[in-house]
């Protein structure tokens, strides 16, 4: 069966975003991850094969597993109740409607960062030095979700016994934000992959153009978080021997005041 078409795929981002007209912090949120679930999920229902069907699973596995973390979290951590409802009251005051740019700009980016697993169903399986490239880009994703997963799992567990404890064990050891510098890996990972399925034709360059949009957006977003928590965590550990001593890996950082008080970023903290 041919993958879905890109207007259905749009509407399984578009639906579950608008989860931001409830609460507004559930559109970066529940609805990221449910869009990136929906969109791969379309995908294999298509049946692809190979290093294609691995890429669409580990879409399909991101957003049912940051899905899962952020109900558990919600449902057990008082600390991200009150940080929602502190977005919630951030929000653009009156009609809800007024959210609506926000909601379309977020469910078009979703739309944007599932096309490189439209483009894998799609093209054809690459052979030779393609195919060996895409396998390890393949690869790549996988491990970026993995340590995001684990950077998360980690974290939280860690600041449920100590809250106000720098985490500097498992994970941290090696890299300052593995659940943000995960999401970069499998998210560039993930355009690697499906631009190494495409064409020469003008079809696969269009896709290829709005799928690097995709890939540049999310990157964006994960690079003020990373920026932003480095900034709160000088001045929060500054004094700190163990926070002096840290050589985990910091990963791009531009500059803190890209983000915001009630940056949505906060909730992946």
């Amino acid at each position: 069966a041919a993958p879905a078409a890109l207007l259905t795929l749009a509407a399984a981002c578009a639906v579950p975003t608008c989860l931001g007209f409830y609460k507004r912090e559930y559109g970066v949120s529940y609805g990221y991850g449910l869009s990136i679930l929906s969109a791969a999920g379309l995908v294999l229902r298509a049946e692809p094969t190979g290093i294609a069907r691995a890429h669409a699973l580990v879409h399909v596995c991101y957003g049912a597993r940051l899905c899962a973390f952020l109900l558990w979290r919600e449902l057990s951590v008082a600390k991200f109740r009150k940080l929602r409802e502190k977005i919630e009251r951030s929000a653009p005051q009156g009609s809800r409607l007024k959210r609506a740019p926000f909601i379309i700009q977020c469910g078009l980016l979703y739309w944007l960062m599932s096309l490189p697993v439209v483009a894998s169903a799609r093209g054809a399986a690459p052979a030779g030095l393609r195919g060996a490239l895409a396998a390890t880009a393949c690869v790549g994703a996988w491990a970026g979700f993995a340590l995001a997963a684990v950077g998360d799992a980690y974290k939280s567990f860690a600041k449920r016994r100590d809250p106000g404890k720098l985490v500097t064990g498992g994970p941290f050891v090696l890299f300052r934000h593995p659940n943000y510098q995960g999401e970069q890996l499998l998210w560039l990972s993930s355009w690697a992959v499906g631009l190494l399925h495409m064409n020469l034709g003008v079809a696969s360059a269009a896709t290829a153009f709005a799928s690097l949009l995709g890939c540049a957006g999310i990157q964006f977003v994960l690079l003020r978080a990373t920026t932003n928590l480095d900034a709160r965590q000088a001045v929060q550990y500054g004094d700190d021997a163990a926070y002096r001593s840290w050589k985990a890996w910091r990963g791009p950082i531009a500059k803190a005041e890209t983000g915001s008080k009630t940056d949505v970023s906060e909730l992946y903290n």
